[in-house]
């Protein structure tokens, strides 16, 4: 493969890598930003405190991150594997 082809697969990589870092730490923003602004109009503070009922629409945000975190690393593994061998 020529060099154009590997450098498209790391930066498919490296885009993939700093999507997955973007998605986790928006996650962690916005699980802060719902808890910190629903605690005022809450009538029972142990859910308050304890979090529950969990809300796994909030965790979403974190799982994708992940999966993308694990796409992208994989993706530059490989792009450079063939870049190293091409």
């Amino acid at each position: 493969m020529p060099s154009v082809a590997h450098q498209a697969i790391l930066a498919m990589g490296g885009f993939f890598l700093l999507l997955g870092v973007i998605l986790i730490i928006w996650n962690r923003r916005e699980k802060a930003r719902y808890y910190d602004s629903i605690l005022l109009t809450r009538r029972d503070i142990k859910e308050s405190f304890t979090r529950d009922p969990e809300r796994p629409w909030l965790g979403a945000w974190q799982v994708g991150g992940k999966i993308s975190l694990i796409v992208g690393i994989v993706i530059l593994i490989i792009g450079g594997i063939l870049w190293l061998t091409g």
